[in-house]
């Protein structure tokens, strides 16, 4: 059962079967398109700067390592604009993002799933690792909605692959 658990935990990690492939959301977009905003909804950079923070502090908890989840929120939450200005800060962050994604897929295959974990509240490995799956899906799928909005989504890439 925990390899089936440990499969499905993948794919939901890189958006097999229930979404677009996580990696190919963000793999076209450039720092001007990921400054792009419409009606009043985040940018692709603030959203992914937002999944690579709360998937980093989630990993760390993980792991062992305490995180200060309240500071993270009220200081670390979203890019700064001083942030957003410097197109190397962007690749920098898909290159956190797509680490971290290395680094979740790791963690599904070695991490104990069973096992407490002392986080934000006693919960299973299994429950951080699908509350992080969650959180990623979910502001993907928002990156996905602003591309969209934006015209720089292209509906023959919204099929989803075997």
């Amino acid at each position: 059962m925990h390899d089936l658990i440990r499969k499905s935990l993948q794919k939901g990690l890189l958006g097999a079967n229930a979404h677009r492939n996580t990696r190919e959301v963000i793999k076209d977009l450039t720092p001007e398109m990921a400054r792009m905003k419409t009606n009043n909804f985040h940018s692709s950079w603030e959203l992914l700067h937002h999944i690579v923070v709360w998937q980093e502090a989630i990993l760390d908890g993980i792991k062992g390592k305490t995180v200060n989840w309240k500071e993270i929120g009220q200081n670390f939450n979203w890019p700064t604009e001083e942030q957003m200005v410097e197109n190397g800060n962007f690749f920098e962050l898909v290159e956190k993002f797509t680490r971290g994604l290395n680094k979740t897929d790791n963690l599904i295959e070695t991490t104990d799933l069973t096992k407490i974990l002392h986080l934000w509240e006693d919960i299973s490995g299994f429950e951080a690792l699908l509350g992080l799956l969650q959180h990623n899906s979910y502001h993907v799928g928002q990156i996905i909605t602003v591309r969209k909005m934006l015209n720089i989504w292209h509906l023959k890439d919204w099929v989803l692959e075997d």
